[in-house]
């Protein structure tokens, strides 16, 4: 039996693997992101990344008994990277109106809501959030508006756009976060991210700016997270075990 797992988790064995998922991820680019997505959602697929993570699982932790701990910090890593997308999916599988998952919405100042829609238009209710969010303010900051600006009549380009917003949580006093992009705001379990904004009009015709924040609800990246750091921990754990044999090779060399 041990014979029989050394073979199959050996370097071959593995080097035909990462050869298979480099193929498999060049070809699900060609169908394009909805259409992969749709393809992973499949229960085979989903079988196949589980069975897929315990097995990094199992050969990390073999990896641990042997001493080799670069091995296991990046077994671990793939297998906690695999765990957390799996916990993602099982999230979007198991939302309802009541715990939603994934939506937006469309604000203006001033505007207060807990709800959040879908769709190309986003028209469509996704569920009630269990917290409300108030946009005080949007802020679009743009560059110095320069010669070549002002001679064709256009804006500056922008240097950051942001939403003031006020969080009222149940039990919580409120209080006021600044949404940026690449800095979302994390509420009781859900990521407040900066999305996009526009111009429009309001029911009188008068023009307005809105905001667009989408609200994400992923208990798996902190996982995906923690695999993501252990990788990067192995990648340097290896090269440093590599450096060091190639020096102790050659101080052993005679003169």
């Amino acid at each position: 039996m041990r014979k029989l797992l050394n073979r199959w988790t050996g370097p071959a064995p593995a080097a035909w693997l990462c050869w298979a998922l480099s193929l498999g991820a060049v070809a699900l680019a060609f169908p394009g992101a909805e259409r992969a997505g749709a393809w992973m959602a499949r229960p085979v697929m989903q079988a196949g990344v589980a069975l897929l993570a315990l097995l990094f699982g199992v050969v990390g932790a073999r990896a641990v008994l042997r001493r080799r701990f670069d091995s296991a910090l990046l077994h671990v890593g793939c297998a906690c990277v695999l765990a957390g997308w799996l916990m993602g999916r099982h999230a979007v599988r198991h939302a309802s109106p009541d715990h939603p998952c994934i939506g937006s919405m469309v604000m203006v100042d001033g505007e207060e809501s807990d709800r959040l829609w879908e769709g190309p238009m986003l028209d469509r209710s996704v569920g009630r959030l269990p917290f409300s969010v108030r946009l005080e303010r949007f802020f679009v900051e743009r560059y110095a508006r320069n010669s070549d600006d002002r001679d064709a009549g256009r804006d500056a380009p922008v240097r950051e756009y942001r939403s003031r917003v006020t969080i009222t949580e149940p039990g919580r006093p409120p209080y006021v976060a600044n949404v940026r992009v690449n800095e979302p705001v994390y509420v009781r379990g859900y990521h407040i991210y900066q999305m996009s904004w526009g111009h429009s009009t309001d029911r009188l015709g008068r023009p307005i700016v809105y905001t667009v924040l989408q609200v994400i609800r992923d208990p798996g990246l902190r996982l995906v997270y923690a695999g993501f750091t252990l990788l990067f921990a192995g990648i340097l754990f290896f090269a440093w075990r590599i450096f060091r044999i190639q020096g102790t090779s050659a101080r052993e060399v005679p003169a």
